[in-house]
């Protein structure tokens, strides 16, 4: 691990500024030391630092010269505030408190100060700066203390409470990336950097109507002074095999020129072992497979801007990742003789020789014009991205009867080499146009996507050379166009009382052919999506909302492919022509209070349910993996989400979701109704274990019960239990943090269906994993303006994926 950290450490010398030790003195009014008070120091409502006095009422901090607000506080009260002038090493001298029962509420608010959660009429908003051990960490770590928002600890996924999938956007862009893409990128964001993010779970009708997921927009600073700075970060994680990740990233303004970079790589083995059983009348098989797969990647981009005058700045974001891997994995297959369950015969695979190449390309240009009236501004976006994955899929099979001897002429291998290539074109215009009370946002996005598949099929039996299948190679194009309009009105009409209302148009081209294939077809979708919020403060701290919104699901271009692909002798997959969208609606209502809490009370409606069905004829035994327009659900429950503070070193965030759902099948096959009440829980404690704050610890505890999901899937219950420390050192720029994951090697969740009366079941194994992560951040405090694009290049229509 060495030779991964040493560079590390060597670019330390990179960059530094000098600092000041400021030290002050803090007395009761009786002149005895006030111990163990929280000193804050902010600039531009920000804070830049958190210290505590010791047992002398002594505290001493860092920091570079300029303007500060000095606040004292004791146990989240603010006893005092002051302006000081840092210029050089500093002596603050002695602070008197004055006694707190003369303490007024004038006194105790630092005016403009933004709270860590913000309430607005449309999305909670959560202030990392204000986010007790956030600092020095990334976007990664932030969204992990955001209200409502989850990140699974193992996979770095993140989701939204109650919402389950998430859209993540970095000012308005869309992050058109997979799972692990999207992890290293968010990890290449500072902490510092982050103005705000934004939690909305019913979009309104600026976001692209597709899927029924929430959305999370981080929005960076906004560019004020000439700054460099930047991180460095590694990282090594083991489960059952060992994994590297590193980060890097540079940002730079000067003038009028705004720089950002960043880059990350990652290589390393992924291993899972996990077991399936299906149940036929006559036959029970059972499936144990051991995935071993190796994975490397480099990712990086730039982005720059440049400000033509005080109203108008143009720039650019390139982004561009590459990656390659292995599978060896192998499974065995073990067929047995119904109701007795002696071992009839097995079934054994690999994938020795699968490999795939994948990259992305994301670039972005901007024009954002700003205007003299305040808040009004129109921003054009040119958008393009493009997705390729080149993949070699080796499948070795051999039939053994149950004395392991080799069934004749069922030793085979299959390659399927498949070339796949998407390519998105975006162009966007948004107008927010505030008119005295009455805020305006509207625009208009046309989206114009390409994708090509080229499928070939070789086989061998024995140990005869590979023949090209002729009646599996095909190439597929097809052309997917989506055009939106879109407009919301918005007004505060008191202190109390907040509406806005939306309305969003799309129409929707999708087209696919293939001549060898024969393949011709033509969909439109057209569809009207309207928002709705209302929002109600009766006093100080408390806010009510009410919310609505209708979505669509659309079918991803490639789940439309009719091509019947064979896997194997008994598994086939295939994509359907007939499916249509799946249309939702979405109520909500929310009360927060404080900081202390958000609770959630929603019902969703959806039609028109699409999923892959894996449907397994009990004569022949082959199971088809087909997506279907399969059924209906609702659900009805709450979310709570609490953030407590029961000692000054100990803070606890809680939440919960319940619900109940009823899913109803509408297709033959899966003729039945499915309902029960689910939960979700988890309990996080965050602890400081030093005076400085220097020093944290975590543990946390999550319990999902049994229950049921929209796919008409049952799963039993299971539970959680992760331990974490970090430690900031050298002024707080470095951060060195163990993660031990699935402490006590729970189970994983088993999760259950039944297709044509067939029962199926599929289990993962649970292992405990560790990670242990280096952070160096340097440099000055970096604000910059970013576009305000809404990308929308998505891999389809929205639909799943």
């Amino acid at each position: 691990m060495k030779k991964y950290i040493f560079p590390i450490f060597t670019l330390f010398a990179i960059h530094s500024y000098s600092q000041q030790e400021v030290k002050g003195i803090i007395l009761q009014q009786d002149q005895s030391p006030a111990p163990y008070v929280d000193v804050i120091l902010l600039t531009d409502n920000k804070i830049i630092d958190e210290v505590s006095t010791d047992e002398n009422g002594i505290f001493k901090t860092f920091l570079e010269n300029g303007n500060y607000i000095l606040r004292i506080e004791e146990s989240g009260i603010a006893l005092h505030t002051q302006s000081i002038l840092i210029a050089g090493d500093k002596e603050i001298g002695v602070i008197v408190l004055p006694n707190q029962e003369n303490i007024t509420l004038k006194e105790t608010v630092v005016t403009g100060q933004k709270k860590l959660i913000e309430k607005k009429v449309d999305r909670l908003i959560f202030n990392p700066d204000l986010a007790e051990g956030a600092k020095g960490g990334n976007a990664l770590d932030a969204l992990r203390l955001a209200p409502r928002i989850k990140v699974d600890e193992s996979t770095d996924a993140v989701s939204i409470i109650g919402k389950g999938s998430v859209t993540v956007m970095i000012n308005d862009r869309l992050m058109q990336m997979d799972q692990t893409q999207l992890a290293n990128y968010l990890k290449t964001i500072r902490t510092e950097d982050i103005e705000k993010i934004e939690i909305i779970t019913n979009p309104p009708a600026k976001y692209d109507a597709s899927g029924n997921s929430g959305v999370i927009n981080i929005v960076t600073k906004t560019a004020k002074d000439e700054s460099i700075n930047g991180s460095l970060s590694t990282s090594y994680s083991r489960a059952l095999a060992d994994s590297f990740n590193h980060n890097a990233n540079l940002n730079f303004r000067k003038d009028k020129w705004t720089f950002t970079s960043r880059l990350y790589n990652g290589n390393g083995e992924w291993k899972n072992h996990n077991r399936s059983e299906i149940i036929y009348p006559t036959t029970y098989w059972e499936s144990k497979v051991n995935n071993q797969n190796k994975n490397k990647y480099l990712g990086g981009g730039i982005g720059i801007d440049y400000q033509l005058n005080k109203k108008l700045i143009t720039g650019f974001n390139l982004d561009l990742s590459n990656g390659k891997g292995t599978n060896e994995s192998s499974y065995r297959t073990n067929i047995f003789n119904q109701p007795d369950k002696n071992l009839d015969r097995y079934i054994f695979n690999d994938n020795k020789g699968t490999s795939w190449d994948w990259s992305y390309v994301g670039f972005n240009y901007h024009i954002i014009q700003k205007f003299n009236e305040e808040g009004k501004k129109l921003t054009f976006d040119f958008d393009y991205s493009n997705n390729s994955n080149l993949s070699h899929n080796m499948v070795n099979s051999n039939e053994f009867n149950a004395d392991n001897i080799p069934i004749n002429n069922k030793d085979q291998g299959n390659e399927t080499i498949t070339d796949l290539e998407a390519n998105r074109y975006n162009v966007s215009i948004d107008m927010e146009h505030p008119i005295n009370s009455w805020k305006m946002n509207y625009g208009t996005r046309l989206r114009f996507g390409n994708d090509t598949a080229n499928n070939n099929r070789l086989f061998r039996l024995g140990n005869t050379p590979f023949i090209e299948d002729p009646s599996y190679k095909y190439a597929i194009t097809y052309q997917e166009n989506i055009y939106a309009l879109y407009y919301s009105i918005e007004k505060q009409f008191n202190d109390k009382w907040t509406a806005k209302l939306g309305l969003r148009y799309e129409h929707a081209d999708v087209n696919g052919k293939s001549n060898e294939q024969n393949i011709d077809f033509k969909k439109t979708y057209d569809g009207l999506f309207p928002t709705a919020y209302l929002m109600y403060e009766p006093a100080e701290n408390h806010s009510l909302s009410l919310n609505y919104s209708r979505r669509v699901d659309r079918p991803m271009l490639w789940s439309l492919n009719p091509m019947l692909i064979k896997i194997n002798d008994y598994t086939y997959s295939q994509g359907n022509l007939d499916l249509v969208p799946s249309y939702s609606q979405n109520l909500e209502f929310e009360y927060a209070y404080k900081d202390l809490s958000v609770t959630s009370i929603y019902y969703r409606h959806t039609s028109d349910l699409t999923t892959n069905i894996s449907f397994s004829d009990a004569d022949t035994q082959i199971t088809i993996d087909k997506l279907y327009n399969f059924g209906k659900t609702y659900s009805i429950g709450v979310s709570e989400n609490i953030n407590i503070k029961p000692l000054k070193w100990w803070k606890i965030n809680a939440s919960a979701d319940v619900y109940y759902i009823k899913t109803t099948g509408t297709i033959p096959e899966r003729n039945y109704v499915l309902d029960g009440i689910n939960g979700e829980f988890q309990l996080t404690n965050n602890l400081e274990l030093n005076k400085k704050k220097t020093l944290f610890a975590n543990y946390s505890f999550s319990y999902q019960t049994s229950g049921s999901d929209q796919d008409m899937d049952s799963y039993d219950d299971f539970m959680r239990h992760n331990l974490g420390f970090r430690a900031l050192l050298f002024n707080k720029k470095l951060q060195l943090s163990l993660n031990i994951n699935n402490l006590f090697e729970n189970r994983n969740v088993t999760y259950s269906s039944y297709t044509n009366n067939i029962y199926s079941s599929f289990t993962s194994e649970a292992f405990r994993t560790y990670r242990i992560g280096l952070t160096y951040n340097f440099g000055k405090q970096f604000n910059i303006e970013r576009s305000k694009s809404n990308q929308e290049q998505s891999g389809g229509s929205g639909g799943k994926g």
